[in-house]
């Protein structure tokens, strides 16, 4: 008996084929199920790019394209699950790079692992209806169940945020200068990771001045807590977009 849902979505897939997320051509059977073609999958491959923010040290999973322009996007705005996992992909690379170098060193080896995402714009969650950042940190922590990691989201905004996208780099340091502070009641917990030693991480999606994350370690740096880095699933060459 031939089952009705399949045949209504075999026309479907060809009345609307599905398009890559990253270049939106056409993509076959055989690429459906990470919605991106193979070329795109291919040139999109995680690989670590290390850089820095100012005093902040950047561990990247990916450079910042076009290509990865639309993956962001596609998960930002558009909450595409396969997009957030490319994303989320990354993330895990660069968690791996830094924790294969702290298991070279005896001291820091054991150490426990608290990463503190960079919060959206309320106005953006609100817009969208969803948290794109929580929702990658979900994604994140699905694929890291056995690392010795603790997500911590103390991050707050002081006021409203201009959207950074059409900003230069003066303008974006200015419009991020003092952005965020933690809340009292996550001071406990900050204490803690800095009198355990344990070593703390921003992440966020994407880093391109780094106007975002040195305005995040400020915040921490306000309550004598000291950054070790940023996670990112994809980030820029250097200061500009």
């Amino acid at each position: 008996m031939v089952n009705p849902f399949s045949t209504i979505t075999s026309v479907a897939s060809l009345l609307f084929p599905s398009k890559c997320i990253s270049c939106s051509r056409p993509i076959g059977n055989e690429e459906e199920e990470e919605k991106i073609c193979i070329p795109c999958r291919e040139f999109l491959h995680a690989r670590l790019v290390t850089s820095n923010r100012g005093s902040l040290k950047l561990f990247a999973g990916s450079k910042y394209s076009m290509q990865m322009a639309h993956i962001v996007l596609a998960a930002k705005e558009n909450n595409q699950i396969a997009a957030r996992k490319i994303l989320a992909t990354n993330l895990t690379l660069s968690l791996q790079h830094v924790s294969m170098q702290m298991a070279k060193n005896e001291k820091l080896n054991s150490r426990r692992i608290l990463l503190i995402p960079i919060p959206s714009r309320k106005a953006s969650d609100r817009k969208r209806g969803f948290s794109h950042i929580q929702l990658l940190i979900s994604e994140f922590q699905l694929s890291n169940l056995d690392s010795n990691l603790e997500i911590l989201n103390c991050l707050s905004h002081t006021r409203r945020i201009q959207d950074q996208s059409t900003l230069n780099l003066i303008e974006r340091e200015v419009n991020m200068r003092g952005a965020f502070f933690i809340k009292k009641t996550f001071y406990p917990q900050i204490r803690s990771a800095i009198t355990s030693n344990t070593a703390m991480f921003l992440v966020d999606d994407l880093v391109t001045t780094g106007a975002t994350v040195q305005a995040a370690n400020s915040a921490l740096l306000r309550l004598g807590a000291r950054v070790d880095g940023v996670l990112a699933s994809c980030a820029t060459d250097g200061f500009t977009h």
